[in-house]
Order: C-alpha cells, then sequence, then structure tokens
C-alpha cells in the first residue's frame, strides 16, 4: 500500500480544512489532494464528505507540528465556547470525571478548563 491515498472532499462548504483527523488539509469542494493513507481510510468512512480522489493528485505541504502549548490553548479557546451538554461530555470522554450538572455552563467550563490545565490536551 502507498503512503498516501488520494480523497476528494465533497462536502458542504465551498472550503473546508480537516480538524477531526489531525491533517490541516484545506480543500476546495470537489477537490482532490494526497492524505497520508491511514488517515484516508478514516476519512472514507464518511461517504458524505469524503470521496476517493482523483489520480495525480497534489500533496499538500502539511504544517509544522505545533508546539504542545498551543494545543493547550486551542482546546482551552474550545471548551470556552462549548454549551453545557459538550464541557459534560467532554470531561467524561477525555478525563473519565463526572462534572455536577447542576452547575452553570461557565463553571463546567471552569472545571474542564482546570482539567486540561491540569492534565494536557488529551
Amino acid at each position: 500500500m502507498s503512503d498516501t491515498v488520494s480523497i476528494k472532499y465533497i462536502g458542504a462548504r465551498p472550503e473546508y480544512t480537516d480538524g477531526v483527523y489531525g491533517t490541516r488539509i484545506t480543500w476546495a469542494q470537489g477537490e482532490s489532494k494526497m492524505v497520508p493513507a491511514d488517515k484516508a481510510l478514516a476519512m472514507l468512512k464518511h461517504v458524505d464528505v469524503y470521496a476517493p480522489g482523483e489520480a495525480g493528485a497534489p500533496t499538500p505541504k502539511l504544517p509544522a507540528d505545533k508546539d504542545p502549548e498551543d494545543n493547550v490553548q486551542d482546546l482551552r479557546d474550545s471548551i470556552a465556547s462549548m454549551s453545557k451538554e459538550a464541557v459534560l461530555t467532554y470531561a467524561q470522554t477525555h478525563f473519565n470525571m463526572k462534572l455536577d450538572k447542576r452547575q452553570s455552563v461557565e463553571k463546567l467550563r471552569t472545571e474542564a478548563t482546570r482539567l486540561v490545565d491540569q492534565f494536557g490536551a488529551q
């Protein structure tokens, strides 16, 4: 198997940057790009967003690895905009912590941010 596979973005947005699989590749709708094979297999499970691409697609320049502290800050920023249910789910999924859902969303966000600061981005 090759190291990369051609993937075509067929989703609804006119332009899309992959954040789910960590490639940070940006596609225009209908555009094909070469993607690492392990990521491509996972992407192709989402038939409403990705399809097998065309041969000879360009290989995008992947961004340099970010400083781990940048990942933590990105996570803090994400938590700051999460809904109450999203914060509860995030804490349970990533830290195996059940937060008190009777608390306000602001307090839950603070607690989730504290978990990220204590244990790091997960």
